[in-house]
């Protein structure tokens, strides 16, 4: 049994540094910290306490390990740096403790799923973002990523609306007004990017609305790629990738 594991943890290291995404970071968030998970990567930003760029690479699931039931401080990060607490959201408005990289898509690996619950991975998320349209493309991932390995980018802008910044008080982090995911098929080289905000509006059957192109993610995020060609750049799908028939979802 240790040695399947250890094989596992070989087979995600092999994958994931087959490609380690560079990008020139305009952005305001100068002062990023790598934090390499198990399976993925993700830049934390210590002003805001918040990850607030990620990048895993998702191939084939392999297995369906379990999510903890509980969220843990990150033992290797400052604890000024994460939130102060790990309890959930509550300031009268519905909000989840929405992970960056979907702890579903690293379910092949006990160690990948049980770093998916750190804190560093975690930002606030409004419920009908996270049930919604934010969940429909974490399963279009999960689906494809069985017929061709994806390269997956994601992360958020924080904005000026100060409104919803209702968890200062409580976990010391403002909310991010947008969430964008930008997805590359290693096969095809194809691209899909999606923009969404971060309010009551992002319904699984409004996930269309929110494409848009990786150049606009660029602008509007302030991270630039080096890895995408103008002709991804400026692609633009109108139609969400299809799921295919009789995936399995777990």
């Amino acid at each position: 049994m240790q040695l399947i594991f250890a094989l596992q943890i070989l087979l995600i290291g092999l994958a994931y540094g087959q490609f380690v995404p560079s990008f020139t970071n305009l952005s305001p968030h100068q002062n990023l910290i790598e934090r390499r998970f198990t399976g993925f990567t993700n830049w934390i930003d210590c002003n805001v306490r918040l990850p607030v760029l990620f990048y895993y690479f998702a191939d084939r699931d392999r297995g369906n390990y379990p999510r903890p039931s509980s969220y843990k401080f990150d033992p290797k990060i400052s604890s000024n740096c994460q939130q102060k607490t790990t309890s959930s959201y509550n300031g009268g408005a519905s909000y989840d403790r929405g992970h960056m990289v979907t702890a579903n898509h690293m379910d092949s690996n006990p160690q990948s799923i049980s770093d998916s619950n750190y804190i560093t991975n975690i930002t606030p998320q409004t419920g009908v973002l996270n049930k919604g349209a934010w969940l429909y493309v974490e399963e279009m991932i999960e689906c494809i990523r069985d017929v061709n390995p994806l390269r997956v980018y994601g992360g958020i802008v924080m904005g000026n609306d100060a409104s919803n910044d209702i968890f200062l008080g409580s976990h010391g982090v403002p909310t991010p007004d947008w969430f964008w995911k930008i997805i590359e098929n290693t096969v095809t080289g194809d691209v899909i990017a999606y923009l969404m905000p971060n309010n009551f509006e992002p319904y699984r059957d409004r996930v269309d609305r929110y494409l848009t192109t990786i150049k606009d993610i660029e602008n509007k995020s302030g991270f630039i790629f080096s890895n995408f060609n103008d002709f991804q750049r400026n692609k633009l799908h109108t139609k969400s990738w299809s799921i295919p028939p009789g995936c399995d979802y777990s």
